[in-house]
């Protein structure tokens, strides 16, 4: 009878390390581990800072349940034009993605040049253009969680550009058609570049100057680039996309939490690029750079020659033409 006891109890405790390493491995593949890619290229800017934080309070706020590495541009072989096929493809669970609109072209509505000059009507307009951008990612596999917003990406470059004209002859680097229409109705050459290819692409002649806002990579190339014309092309928004499949094999409470998480982030980034981007531009004025702020002259001819573009784009882009008569309506323009 002893001898029974005992082989019951054996059993009972074999049972119960079983069903412990059983649990212990439920929650093991319970856990998500995705892998982020962001054009950005340095980790010392602000909005890869910002990133780290969202998902370090991802991690902590989901007790581990979900963790997201951050793969900085040029580190996997994706270009930034392709983050988000990157993003649709499940390469990688969730992208941040500035070079968006030759995939989207909806999302060319606020980028348009010199139409949204205030910070005010930029997230006026891109409110109105939100649920179209939602729909074409839906189309894609893809969940828009929100974004965070470039300060006003204005005019770099290695050679002299104190004025409008300036510009002709000069390879600028852009992110967009948008951008790069802009540039040709300068007399300028647009090249598109992934930003991790800036720095050589200027040292190698490749480019004379870029367009970016100082708190995005002015002040990061300043030793590279010698003029800055504060005009403001367009204010910048950079999405943050996660692959659909994925986002929905997250259980609801921890959809909420990430959701709740990037809405968080995504205004602090802004708040804080914002916030220095004035002092980075007094920093590199002191420390040499030729800054010039364009006259209202300059501004109003600006608008004159890109402004028949606006319409043409809507034409062109009949799909997107919809949103884009909204916020001309919405902003008065």
């Amino acid at each position: 009878m002893k001898q029974l006891y005992n082989v019951s109890r054996r059993a009972a405790t074999a049972c119960i390390v079983g069903l412990a390493a059983c649990l212990a491995t439920a929650g093991a593949v319970a856990a998500d581990h995705w892998r982020a890619y962001t054009y950005n290229a340095v980790a010392t800017v602000t909005s890869v800072k910002g990133l780290n934080a969202m998902f370090e309070a991802i991690q902590k706020e989901t007790q581990g349940q979900l963790t997201v590495r951050l793969n900085l541009g040029g580190t996997l072989p994706i270009a930034a034009t392709n983050i988000t096929q990157a993003v649709s493809d499940n390469v990688v669970q969730m992208g941040d993605d500035a070079f968006f609109v030759g995939s989207v072209p909806v999302g060319g509505v606020v980028r348009l040049p010199m139409f949204l000059p205030k910070r005010a009507d930029f997230e006026k307009a891109w409110d109105i253009e939100a649920p179209y951008l939602h729909a074409e990612y839906a189309k894609k596999n893809i969940v828009l969680l929100g974004r965070y917003i470039f300060p006003e990406n204005v005019m770099w470059s290695s050679k002299k550009l104190t004025s409008l004209a300036d510009i002709a002859g000069q390879k600028i680097r852009v992110i967009s058609p948008e951008q790069a229409e802009f540039i040709k109705v300068l007399g300028g050459i647009p090249v598109t570049l992934g930003t991790s290819e800036v720095a050589a692409g200027i040292d190698r002649g490749v480019i004379d100057g870029a367009l970016t806002a100082s708190s995005g990579y002015g002040y990061v190339w300043r030793d590279l680039l010698k003029y800055s014309l504060r005009l403001n092309v367009s204010f910048v928004d950079s999405l943050i996309l996660v692959n659909k499949d994925a986002w929905d094999k997250l259980s609801p409470a921890t959809r909420t939490k990430v959701q709740a998480l990037v809405d968080e982030h995504t205004k602090r980034i802004t708040a804080a690029m914002a916030a220095e981007d004035e002092e980075l531009t007094k920093k590199l004025a002191a420390g040499g750079m030729t800054v010039t702020e364009p006259s209202k002259a300059e501004l109003a001819e600006a608008e004159k020659r890109i402004s028949p573009y606006w319409k043409e784009w809507g034409e062109k882009r009949p799909a997107s033409n919809e949103a884009l008569q909204k916020v001309r309506a919405a902003v008065g323009r």
